[in-house]
């Protein structure tokens, strides 16, 4: 295992979508993965915005 193959939970997914410059640079060039439970965490929102739903679902 070379460590390039990374799951990601809904706190990462959410530093990352607010702009987190150190973790972006991080996973730069690795293959990262979300699981169901995780997208449906982000997606739950009870006040999510269309914009918020889009980009989620583009990330």
């Amino acid at each position: 295992m070379n460590g390039n193959k990374l799951l990601l939970d809904t706190n990462a997914v959410l530093y990352l979508l607010g702009g987190d410059e150190t973790l972006a640079t991080f996973l730069n060039g690795k293959d990262l993965y979300l699981s169901i439970i995780s997208e449906l965490e982000l997606l739950s929102y009870k006040k999510i915005s269309l914009r918020e739903q889009k980009i989620i679902t583009s990330f």
